[in-house]
């Protein structure tokens, strides 16, 4: 059995790569559900009759109820098992993968969605915990780096798949391809992975989670009805009042807990602050980008859900890359160097996106940008978060770094898509398109179809403009948000002076921030419970 304190046998686990291979399907197979569903965007929005704003709901679902429920799923990791979670997670995401392959409503697939988030919330933090274990610390980096990179296949491949499948079949199929994965993690997963538990694991708080999950889904209906509604419209002044209050509340109920999910004592800590709102920043620009430019692919360029997802496949191949060169760009300079780099590049990629002509290959190199820069700064955001702690709180402490990730998509999506769906909505007033149109590009381009001839000509491309140059606006947002994490980054992550050091060795001088110091270890007790050999 493995000691508090420790990183487990000296030379890791025998089994360890088998282990990350289970491990990276698992986290591989919640990342390829939301590239699938982007490619169906189009198709969702045409079957269901559903608006923009529609949309952001089904998509943010997912994210929301992910990041609400990560901090209590990866208590409940360190509490029950990590392998429990683990095999738990999927099982659920699953079944919320069999309820969306059969919903013929808005509402039915909000909930299908948000199942499976709450699958999610058990998989991600408890399949990093697991790494963590049976990994020892001068692995470690890589290890996190190719668990990392699975998310980047299944950016790539979840695009690809799900254009073919919508091509060939109705929107739904996209989520039967879930159950490849999740039945390969369930039995693999049984018979390979180790359990394990913290040895003083933190008490679960749903008060805290109810707080924490309300005031994020306040505060992405808000940000959401605001592009319908206006600033002053009853239901937006709601959702930011919810928001505020239940932000507040949950801030003084932590602070009270006993076994608060939050540990305070990380967010006085500079590399952990610089890191968590550099994540969130990334997969703030990124999720508003795909989310725009999947759409703009077919609608304006005339793009099929296929042709679509292998336009946007190569950031995924990009964001490959740019993890594979990380470890050597982070040598050089630094982990908070790498990550300011990383957002740069992204940046100014989401911008070439947005604003450059000529067609696809303008998208294609703005594409390439975004994703190798991106590469470049989610496996050091990672790897710092994970250092400052021991590796009994790493269920916790990685289900905090996920909840930033998962909150970056679904503002992403909410900011992005709403200044999207304003801007559009200006334009076709600037362009002075029948009232028959509607107020979405989707039946703009059916109207234009019903009218036919030269007057449904020129109203598809007066819509089609509109559409592109409010694209343009919304991708523009996505790029101030990354161009912000540079800021941070530069600031606040950890140079090149700084080492990881492991969290048994004892502090660091805490005030310095290229030395970040470990949190101390919990009184000696074993770690492991039960593990499977």
């Amino acid at each position: 059995m493995h000691p508090t304190g420790t990183d487990g046998p000296a030379a890791g686990d025998p089994r360890r790569w088998w282990i990350l291979g289970v491990l990276s399907i698992a986290l591989f197979s919640i990342v390829l559900n939301n590239g699938l569903l982007n490619v169906a965007i189009p198709g969702m929005m045409r079957s269901l009759d559903a608006d923009i704003g529609e949309l952001q709901f089904i998509v943010d679902s997912y994210a929301l109820v992910l990041a609400g429920a990560l901090l209590t799923a990866g208590t409940l990791s360190d509490r029950y098992g990590h392998k429990r979670a683990t095999l738990l997670g999927a099982a659920v995401f699953g079944a919320g993968s069999l309820v969306g392959t059969f919903a013929d409503s808005t509402g039915q697939l909000i909930a299908a969605r948000g199942l499976m988030g709450l699958g999610a919330a058990f998989i991600m933090p408890g399949t990093l915990a697991v790494l963590v274990h049976v990994f020892p610390a001068e692995e470690r980096a890589r290890a996190i780096g190719l668990w990392s990179g699975a998310s980047a296949l299944g950016v790539a491949a979840g695009p690809v798949v799900g254009g073919s499948l919508v091509g060939h079949f109705w929107w739904g199929s996209i989520f039967v391809v879930n159950l490849v994965p999740v039945a390969v993690v369930l039995i693999a997963g049984a018979l390979l992975l180790p359990e394990s538990a913290a040895a003083e694991p933190r008490r679960p708080d749903p008060v805290g989670a109810l707080l924490g999950t309300t005031a994020m889904v306040a505060l992405v209906f808000a940000i959401i009805r605001v592009s319908k509604e206006g600033w002053t419209d009853t239901a937006p002044v709601t959702g930011f009042t919810v928001a505020a209050v239940a932000g507040v509340a949950f801030v003084l109920w932590e602070r009270a807990h006993p076994s608060p999910m939050i540990d305070f004592e990380l967010l006085r800590r500079a590399p952990f602050i610089g890191a968590s709102v550099s994540i969130l920043l990334l997969m703030f620009g990124l999720a508003g980008t795909l989310f725009v430019l999947t759409q703009r692919l077919q609608f304006v360029l005339g793009y099929g859900a296929l042709k679509a997802g292998l336009a946007v496949m190569p950031v995924a191949f990009a964001v490959l890359l740019g993890t594979v060169i990380c470890s050597a760009v982070v040598r050089r300079i630094g982990p908070g160097g790498s990550v300011a780099v990383g957002l740069g590049v992204g940046a100014a990629g989401i911008l070439v996106v947005a604003h450059a002509g000529g067609g696809y290959p303008a998208v294609l190199g703005g594409l390439l940008l975004a994703g190798a820069g991106m590469g470049l700064a989610i496996g050091p955001t990672t790897d710092v978060v994970m250092s400052l702690v021991p590796p009994e709180r790493s269920g916790a402490t990685g289900s905090l770094d996920m909840t930033m990730q998962e909150l970056g998509n679904a503002l992403g999506v909410a900011v992005v898509g709403s200044v999207l769906a304003h801007s559009y909505s200006a334009e076709v007033s600037t362009a002075e398109l029948p009232e028959a149109a509607g107020t979405t590009l989707d039946s703009a381009l059916r109207f234009a179809e019903g009218v036919g001839g030269a007057t449904g000509g020129e109203v598809a491309a007066a819509a089609r403009d509109a559409f592109d140059s409010a694209a343009a606006v919304g991708l523009t947002v996505g790029a101030a948000g990354a161009a912000l994490g540079v800021v941070v980054a530069a600031v606040l992550m950890p140079g090149r002076s700084w080492r990881p050091t492991p969290p048994e060795s004892g502090p660091a001088a805490p005030d310095a921030p290229d030395a970040p110091a470990p949190l101390p270890p919990e009184p000696e007790k074993p770690l492991v419970k039960g593990a499977s050999r």
